[in-house]
């Protein structure tokens, strides 16, 4: 009879602890494309975010990242590489369930996608080394107005750029101000990745290239390359894992588990391993 007790405790425990970990995934499935799994777009030509190995295997802060959100979310994970203009069309159209890719959260994107703040970093641009140019500027990190002169200095100057991004809009927008105030603008030249942003500077088809702070230097640093930043942190703003506005479980199970990998470490762990700021906290369309 004790044994029986104890047969019947155990078993009600195990179903239990089973159901805890099955109905979640249950539930979030049915937001998925694929029960079981959940597949994230991103640009695998934008390391350090995300980039293809030698031999073909998939790194990056954001396959560490999303990597073990799926594992805390008990699900399986998929990638759909796609250059960065295609990864919101591609969410849209429902070719994948979210984007983990390196995209800045702005209003514009958050009137169509719910956006989940994860890490944060700046924007640079990386130069020859020894900065032939003279870019310089007495920047203050935070006071975007302060980096004026820093892009004032880029008169007429050939800068690469991935199209599409912040980074393009950013650039263009001081071109198009340095206009208005009688300046010749910048000779903006953009690429479709972020690979070929910087192989524009590489091969001396621009005189600099305009990035995220973490692309140049890991370029710079993997390669042991002949460039340098000429300034960094202009716009630090947070990057975001997004989904479709609809989709608000999704993007509440995302985060849950955000909070998870914080709580056991694994968060504190990747960001670390690729050298980005984290964010002191996880916030669901943040303003």
């Amino acid at each position: 009879m004790v044994f029986d007790r104890f047969y019947k405790f155990f078993a009600k425990f195990f179903i239990v602890s089973l159901l805890s970990l099955i109905l979640p995934n249950m539930a979030i499935s049915q937001d998925l494309i694929n029960s079981g799994t959940i597949n994230f777009g991103a640009d695998f030509a934008a390391a350090p975010n995300q980039f293809m190995n030698p031999d073909g295997s998939k790194d990056g802060l954001n396959v560490d990242m999303c990597g073990e959100v799926a594992k805390k979310m008990n699900l399986n994970i998929e990638w759909t590489n796609l250059a960065f203009p295609g990864l919101v069309p591609g969410l849209q159209a429902n070719r994948f369930d979210a984007i983990c890719t390196a995209i800045f959260i702005n209003p514009k994107r958050l009137k169509i996608m719910n956006m989940i703040a994860y890490v944060q970093w700046g924007e640079g641009l990386m130069v020859p080394k020894g900065n032939p140019g003279g870019i310089k500027c007495g920047q203050e990190i935070g006071n975007d107005e302060s980096f004026n002169a820093c892009f004032d200095s880029l008169s007429g100057v050939s800068v690469s750029v991935a199209a599409g991004g912040t980074t393009n809009k950013h650039l263009q927008e001081h071109s198009d101000r340095m206009a208005a105030a009688g300046l010749n603008p910048i000779k903006i030249l953009a690429f479709d990745s972020n690979a070929e942003t910087i192989q524009a500077l590489v091969s001396g088809q621009s005189e600099a290239a305009y990035v995220n702070d973490p692309q140049g230097a890991y370029y710079i640093n993997k390669n042991n390359a002949p460039f340098e930043m000429g300034f960094t942190k202009n716009n630090a703003n947070r990057l975001a894992i997004a989904t479709l506005k609809s989709n608000d479980k999704l993007a509440n199970a995302i985060l849950s588990a955000l909070e998870k990998m914080r709580a056991d470490g694994s968060y504190t762990r990747i960001v670390d391993k690729w050298g980005l700021a984290a964010v002191p906290k996880f916030i669901l369309n943040p303003s």
